[in-house]
C-alpha cells in the first residue's frame, strides 16, 4: 500500500505544486532553480555563469530565484481570468472556443473554467480552478494531460480518465480510470504488469472488465515476495492493492475500470525483503499508484512490450511509468524500505552522462529482446540482477560479487560483460550507445578472440550453449589496452602443443596443483579436470578450442587448433 506523501491545503497555490517534500528546505532551490530553466529556455539566461554544468544545476541563487517567481506569480494570478464551457456546438470539444461563453477558452495556469455542459478534454491543459456547475461529466481523452494548479469543486459527478490520460493534481478526487488491455497473443502480447491509480481496493468482477470466462478468458496473478509464492486469483481471490503491481493476460481485448478516489500527485511505497528467498529476495511488484506518469528516485525493471523479459530502467533516466502501469523493483536488502513516486522528474537527471544498453536476442529474431544490462556513467544507478523468466539467456555485469543489470562507474579501460544461455543456440547481442564523447568501444569475444568495434557496428552474433563460460566477453574502452590479457594474473602465452591426437603440456611441473579447462568456441566447457600433461583430444570435432590452465601463480590461456 502507497501512503501520500505531500498533503497541501486546497487553496496552496502554484509554488505549492511543486513542493514535493513539503517542509524539506532543500527542495526549494531545486524547485525554483526547475522553473527557472523553463522559463530562461523560453525568454534567456538572467544570469552568467563560468560553465554549462554550473547554468545547469544553479541559474540563480535561492533569493533571487524566489524573487523573480514571486513577480512571476503576482503576475500570473493578476491577469487569470474566469471562463464558463456552455457546450454551444454539440461536439463537447474543450479545444472549440465556440464551446466557450464569448468564445474565450482559458489559457492561464490561474484562469478559472466552470464546466455547465459534458466537456471533452481533448488537449493538454494547464489551468488554476475547475468548478462543476451541476450534474456534467468530464472526459480526459486518450494521452491528454489535465493539470490543475489551484482547486477542483467537482461533488459526485463523473470524472473520467482514458486510457493514458493524466491528472496532475495535490488532492483527492473520485474519478474513473481506463486501462486498455489487448488480447493474449502468444507471438507478440501476453502480459501485462497492471497497478491500481486510485486509494480503495478494487475487487476484480465483470461489470469492471477483470473476469470474463474463469476457465479460459483471463489470468490474473500477485507475487508474495515473503513466502516466493505466486498467488493464482482463480485459486485465491485477492483485492488489487493500490501500490502493488499484477500480472494480468485476457484471452480478449478489455477495458478495466478503477473505480476511487486518486491520493495526489507524490506518494511512497513500502518495500520488503527476506533474505532467505535466494534469488527472489527483495522482489517487489509495486505500481504507479498515481493518476499520471510517474517518476521514481530509483533504477527498477519493467515488463518489455512483448512481456518475454525484463527490462532494467536507470534511476538517471528520464522516463515515466504510466498510470495503471507496475513494475519491478529488487531492494536487495538495502536499509532503505521505501521507493517515491513523483509526477516530476527528479534532478538527478541535470548532469546526466550517458549510458550504454545492452540487450541480447536470439539472432533469428533480432528484435524480440530477451534480456537486457546497462554500463551507466551515472552515480547511484545500480540494480540487482533478476529475472521472472527462467529459460531466457542472461547478459549482465558483476561486481563486489553481485550480479547486477545495471553497473555504475566513472571510468574504466576495461569492464568484462557476463553472458549467461539456459539452451544451446544463436545470439545477437546489441549496444545502443547514448555517450556523446566516447571515441573508443570494442567488444572482445574471449572464447573466439572476435574483436569489435562497437562504434561503427553496434551488433554481435555468437553461438552459445547452457554449460557455456559464462565470462564470455568484456568491452574496451582504452585502444591501448593489451586486449589479450584477461587480468594481470592470466597470461597468454603458448604453453602447450597439438601432436598425434593429444594435447602435451610443455612442462609436466607445472601440472602439479593445477586444473585445466578446456572450452569449444561456442563457450561450452568440454572437459574440466584436475591437469595432466597429455590430454586425448579423441573423439573431439576439429576446430579450435581455448585452454585454461588454473595454477597458483595465476590463470593461462591459450587457443590451440585440433585437426
Amino acid at each position: 500500500m502507497c501512503r501520500i506523501r505531500a498533503e497541501c491545503g486546497e487553496n496552496r497555490l502554484f509554488v505549492a505544486k511543486f513542493d514535493l517534500f513539503c517542509g524539506e528546505k532543500w527542495i526549494l532551490d531545486n524547485v525554483l532553480g526547475q522553473i527557472s530553466l523553463f522559463l530562461e529556455s523560453k525568454y534567456g539566461p538572467f544570469f552568467e555563469r563560468k560553465t554549462e554544468f554550473e547554468m545547469k544545476k544553479s541559474r540563480f541563487t535561492t533569493l533571487h530565484r524566489a524573487v523573480f517567481l514571486s513577480v512571476f506569480l503576482f503576475t500570473a494570478l493578476a491577469f487569470a481570468q474566469a471562463q464558463t464551457f456552455l457546450g454551444t456546438t454539440g461536439d463537447q470539444l474543450w479545444s472549440n472556443e465556440d464551446n466557450w461563453l464569448d468564445g474565450l477558452k482559458p489559457t492561464g495556469m490561474f484562469d478559472e473554467a466552470t464546466i455547465s455542459a459534458d466537456v471533452i478534454v481533448d488537449e493538454d491543459v494547464s489551468i488554476g480552478t475547475l468548478n462543476n456547475s451541476d450534474n456534467y461529466t468530464l472526459t480526459v481523452l486518450a494521452g491528454k494531460t489535465l493539470i490543475v494548479n489551484t482547486a477542483i469543486h467537482w461533488g459526485d459527478n463523473d470524472f473520467i480518465l482514458e486510457d493514458k490520460a493524466q491528472l496532475i493534481y495535490s488532492e483527492p478526487l473520485q474519478v474513473t480510470i481506463k486501462k486498455n488491455i489487448s488480447a493474449y497473443d502468444e507471438d507478440n502480447h501476453l502480459w501485462d504488469l497492471i497497478a491500481s491509480p486510485i486509494h480503495e481496493d478494487v475487487i476484480p468482477s465483470t461489470e469492471n472488465g477483470f473476469l470474463t470466462d474463469p476457465e479460459t478468458g483471463y489470468a490474473l496473478y500477485s507475487f508474495d515476495e515473503n513466502t516466493v509464492d505466486w498467488i493464482n486469483y482463480k485459486e485465491n481471490p485477492f483485492a488489487i492493492e493500490n501500490g502493488n503491481s499484477y500480472l494480468y493476460a485476457n484471452a480478449l481485448d478489455t477495458t478495466l475500470l478503477f473505480e476511487g478516489t486518486t491520493i495526489g500527485y507524490s506518494a511512497e511505497c513500502d518495500l520488503s525483503y527476506h533474505a532467505g528467498n535466494g534469488a527472489y529476495a527483495g522482489c517487489n511488484f509495486i505500481g504507479n499508484p498515481l493518476p499520471c506518469n510517474a517518476y521514481l528516485n530509483r533504477s527498477y525493471y519493467v515488463l518489455s512490450d512483448e512481456s518475454n523479459s525484463l527490462i532494467a530502467v536507470p534511476n538517471s533516466a528520464t522516463k515515466s511509468i504510466a498510470p495503471c502501469s507496475g513494475l519491478i523493483f529488487n531492494s536487495n536488502g538495502l536499509d532503505d524500505n521505501e521507493v517515491l513516486f513523483s509526477y516530476m522528474p527528479f534532478f538527478q537527471y541535470l548532469s546526466f552522462q550517458g549510458y550504454i544498453e545492452i540487450t541480447v536476442a536470439k539472432s533469428n529474431a533480432p528484435t524480440s529482446v530477451l534480456d537486457q544490462a546497462l554500463l551507466s556513467f551515472n552515480e547511484g544507478d545500480d540494480l540487482a540482477k533478476f529475472s521472472i523468466f527462467e529459460n531466457a539467456p542472461r547478459v549482465y555485469f558483476t561486481h563486489d560479487n553481485k550480479d547486477l543489470a545495471i553497473l555504475s562507474i566513472d571510468s574504466v579501460d576495461v569492464q568484462p560483460l557476463k553472458f549467461k544461455a539456459e539452451e544451446n543456440g544463436n545470439y545477437i547481442l546489441h549496444f545502443d550507445i547514448d555517450k556523446p564523447d566516447l571515441s573508443y568501444l570494442h567488444l572482445i569475444d574471449n572464447m573466439t578472440g572476435a574483436n569489435i568495434d562497437l562504434l561503427t557496428t553496434p551488433n554481435y552474433n555468437f553461438s552459445a550453449n547452457a554449460d557455456g563460460y559464462a565470462s564470455r566477453f568484456k568491452l574496451v574502452f582504452d585502444p591501448h589496452y593489451g586486449i589479450e590479457e584477461d587480468s594481470p594474473s592470466t597470461s597468454s602465452g603458448a604453453f602447450a602443443y597439438y601432436a598425434d591426437g593429444n594435447i602435451v603440456i610443455n612442462d609436466a611441473e607445472m601440472c602439479h596443483g593445477a586444473t585445466l579447462q578446456i572450452i569449444d568456441m561456442t563457450g561450452r566447457v568440454i572437459m574440466k579436470r584436475d591437469a595432466i600433461n597429455r590430454v586425448s583430444t579423441s573423439g573431439w570435432a576439429q576446430g579450435v578450442y581455448v585452454m585454461r590452465l588454473g595454477t597458483t601463480n595465476g590463470v593461462r590461456t591459450q587457443k590451440i587448433v585440433i585437426q
